[in-house]
């Protein structure tokens, strides 16, 4: 059954933005648990990027209260991020994915209550769960020198980091068009991290909350496919973000990264994850893995960092040229959207 339209009487200033894409079961459950928010939000946008599994159908039946926007084609995160960001003057933005989950019905007000610092631009983060599936902290993301996203555990309170990633990201929403939105260009991977870098920049301070009521139910598994777009995507943000002299170090601190005894350790308790683990916490209450085949996960782990590594030079030519003409990006409007999309982007389109 539908939850009851949690808009009238809402007394969070917030509108969440989920787009999804062939994920119907994980978006009813992720659309529920913003169902039973209290106190409510004000809004809930979803994008579905031309679904084929009944998505569409799911939402206008069982959610009545969301904003339902069905793409006839796949936009891409980004374009579909930006075009519901523009249908709303909310003042704060709630990027979700559709496989995420608030687990305790005052999640969205824990996060809103940090914004009563005016300092604070950004605030998210994945929940760290325990053995038994139980949140017990959050993942802290940082940003390397060369361009690597790694990530650490805060089990208490509040931390500042530098990027947060848009499964779970809540913005002011002036930050955010100030940024210019989620860059098409990534189509996706590093494209939060991009936006909330710039939003950095700003002078605005980012924030992770420990225990995060956001749960990330990820699916952890590697796509070969996948490698090349992150490398690219990788190079595109140091040339956009960081500049041609980092870019120019880059050989040596992916060197030094790939040689730091701290992240080869990383790598193998990575490896040692059970298939359905979502953090290493739960790992430590499970059976440990045969040396064999946690040597094996090793191996693929290391070979798949080092091709990114690799293709990520090979990618230099391509995103050049598009990188330096982006680090000059203006606010986000609805110019920077596909002509056919522009007459959804009014606030009262989505009503």
């Amino acid at each position: 059954m539908a939850d009851a339209d949690p808009r009238p009487g809402a007394a969070l200033p917030i509108v969440a933005i989920i787009v999804s894409y062939g994920r119907r079961a994980d978006l009813a459950r992720c659309l529920a648990s913003l169902g039973r928010q209290s106190p409510a939000l004000e809004g809930v946008i979803v994008v579905d990027n031309g679904s084929t599994d009944g998505t569409v159908e799911m939402v206008r039946r069982d959610f009545p209260w969301v904003r339902l926007v069905a793409a006839p084609e796949n936009l891409g995160p980004c374009v579909a991020r930006n075009l519901a960001a523009l249908m709303t003057e909310a003042p704060f933005l709630w990027f979700l994915d559709s496989d995420t989950e608030l687990r305790p019905a005052d999640g969205a007000a824990r996060m809103h209550a940090l914004f009563a610092a005016p300092e604070v631009g950004a605030v998210g983060g994945e929940a760290l769960l325990g053995p038994g599936d139980e949140i017990v902290g959050v993942k802290r993301m940082l940003m390397r020198p060369n361009g690597v996203v790694q990530g650490d555990s805060i089990f208490a309170g509040v931390a500042d980091c530098e990027v947060i990633a848009s499964c779970n990201l809540m913005m002011r929403r002036p930050a955010f068009l100030a940024a210019g939105g989620f860059d098409p260009f990534y189509f996706f991977f590093y494209e939060d991290m991009d936006v909330t870098w710039r939003v950095g920049r700003q002078g605005f301070r980012q924030l992770v909350l420990a225990p995060m009521p956001v749960v990330h139910h990820f699916s952890e598994r590697m796509r070969v496919k996948r490698l090349w777009l992150e490398a690219r995507n990788r190079m595109y943000f140091c040339v956009k973000n960081m500049g041609l002299r980092s870019v120019l170090r880059m050989p040596l601190n992916d060197l030094a990264f790939l040689l730091d005894p701290d992240n080869l350790r990383r790598l193998f308790r990575r490896a040692a994850k059970s298939g359905g683990a979502k953090s290493l916490i739960q790992v430590a209450g499970a059976a440990p893995a045969g040396g064999g085949g946690k040597l094996r996960r090793a191996a693929l782990l290391a070979f798949a960092m080092g091709a990114r590594m690799v293709m990520t030079y090979l990618a230099l030519p391509l995103v050049i040229g598009p990188a330096l003409r982006a680090r000059r990006r203006p606010p986000l409007d609805v110019s920077a959207l596909p002509p056919h999309l522009r007459g959804l982007a009014k606030p009262e389109a989505a009503a």
